[in-house]
């Protein structure tokens, strides 16, 4: 048993524009070096991931890929360099939330998980 916790970021109208699934996908993104690719790697639909992209750039203002349209060579994405920093600092954030959720079930519900 473990404690799981879900973060995201929301804008002012109350709306979650970045969480897992988003970061997972600006993600596999910069490892793929391609939306679509990323998109097939995830098991989500092209336009899916090209509408949370586009969601998550028309909140925060800035764009996060440059974008190479295909061809014969095929098309690119890469994260900007404002891109890269949301996706460390954002993977950073998760990372240290889970650190501190796996303290903090040990400290108060580690009987939960011990034999009677």
């Amino acid at each position: 048993m473990e404690l799981k916790v879900k973060i995201w970021l929301r804008g002012t109208d109350g709306k979650g524009f970045l969480g897992g699934g988003r970061f997972r996908l600006l993600r596999e993104i910069h490892r793929q070096g391609s939306l679509r690719k990323a998109a097939e790697t995830l098991g989500i639909s092209y336009r899916k991931a090209w509408g949370d992209v586009r969601a998550i750039e028309r909140e925060l203002g800035f764009d996060l890929l440059h974008r190479r349209r295909g061809g014969c060579g095929g098309g690119a994405s890469e994260l900007t360099e404002k891109g890269q920093k949301l996706l460390d600092a954002f993977g950073r954030i998760l990372a240290g939330m889970e650190t501190e959720a796996k303290k903090q079930f040990k400290k108060h519900l580690n009987y939960l998980s011990e034999p009677d």
